[in-house]
């Protein structure tokens, strides 16, 4: 009986989580060790075709561009040591990401 528990509870832990990351953000911010000065985002299918911003820490638009694919590389490896915003707007939906390139 006591093993029906605890797989009771793993499951029920299971389907909570996967609840939780439905309802969750919708771009997923990926950055990897080996490559510095790179900013990596994942989006769901519905968010193609946002506009993706770039904006110093002055709050002056660097670049911006539509989101063609799910996959966008951001590479900051000729940009100044600064603080950047990275902004996705879609229709009244707008997230934004800090960027510090050291």
């Amino acid at each position: 009986m006591k093993i029906h528990l605890q797989f009771l509870f793993v499951f029920s832990l299971f389907i909570s989580s996967s609840v939780y990351a439905s309802t969750a953000e919708a771009v997923e911010v990926v950055e990897p060790s080996k490559q510095k000065n790179i900013f990596v985002l994942k989006t769901e299918k519905r968010l193609v075709g946002a506009q993706v911003e770039v904006y110093n820490s002055r709050g002056e638009l660097i670049a911006s561009q539509r989101l063609k694919k799910r996959k966008m590389v951001v590479d900051f490896g000729q940009a100044k040591f600064d603080t950047y915003t990275i902004r996705i707007i879609k229709g009244q939906a707008r997230q934004e990401f800090k960027y510090i390139k050291k």
